[in-house]
């Protein structure tokens, strides 16, 4: 459906969600929309390794499998590399004092005309060119 809301999440709004912080609730809800199809839920490739890399310096490479075996339950479509999108990245982290990472979610967003989710400020210096949902 081309007119259905579209989400990217960043590390920080998946890592809400696995670790029950403040904002899991936003993220869970929209997780469930998108099982229903009232939205679609995107991530990069690159945002999905830092979520894992976060939990398995927590807690443990093992556990940090086992999340990503779940992570792979959910109905999060993952965007892997692509020469366009990773040029839009280089080009915004030329640009704007953001991580690496960080780029490559607000470059899946540009690219998915999508809602950025994210609990980092650093997403500020780019919400000219990609609508922002701080949770």
């Amino acid at each position: 459906m081309p007119n259905e809301p579209t989400f990217v999440l960043d590390a920080c709004a998946l890592l809400r969600l696995l670790q029950d912080e403040p904002g899991a609730d936003r993220v869970h809800s929209l997780l469930t929309g998108a099982s229903a199809g009232k939205h679609r839920v995107f991530m990069h490739l690159i945002n999905l390794g830092e979520v894992i890399y976060i939990i398995a310096k927590e807690v443990g490479w093992e556990v940090s499998q086992r999340k990503k075996a779940e992570i792979g339950l959910l109905p999060l479509h993952v965007l892997s590399f692509s020469e366009p999108l990773f040029w839009k990245a280089v080009e915004l982290k030329s640009h704007h004092p953001m991580s690496y990472a960080d780029c490559f979610a607000a470059a899946a967003a540009i690219k998915e005309r999508a809602t950025l989710l994210t609990s980092d400020p650093e997403f500020q210096s780019v919400k000219h060119l990609v609508n922002v949902e701080p949770i």
